[in-house]
């Protein structure tokens, strides 16, 4: 299993403050990424499970993959 795979997962109260560290809007993820501004919304409310999923928000929202170490 990759650390990418064994990411935590993440409640949505984190990625609302995330969101507001990294200054990320709901509209600028969902035009950055691709997704839809109905998805950003729905994980700022239920959040994501653990996994690849929980890895590529992490990257979403920090602009750093959980695996990278500085």
């Amino acid at each position: 299993m990759t650390p990418l795979e064994s990411t935590p997962a993440i409640t949505g109260r984190t990625v609302r403050s995330l969101m507001r560290k990294h200054r990320k809007t709901i509209r600028g993820i969902a035009t950055e990424f691709g997704l839809t501004m109905k998805r950003v919304r729905e994980v700022r409310t239920r959040g994501v499970a653990a996994g690849l999923i929980a890895g590529e928000w992490t990257f979403i929202l920090t602009g750093v993959w959980p695996d990278h170490v500085a």
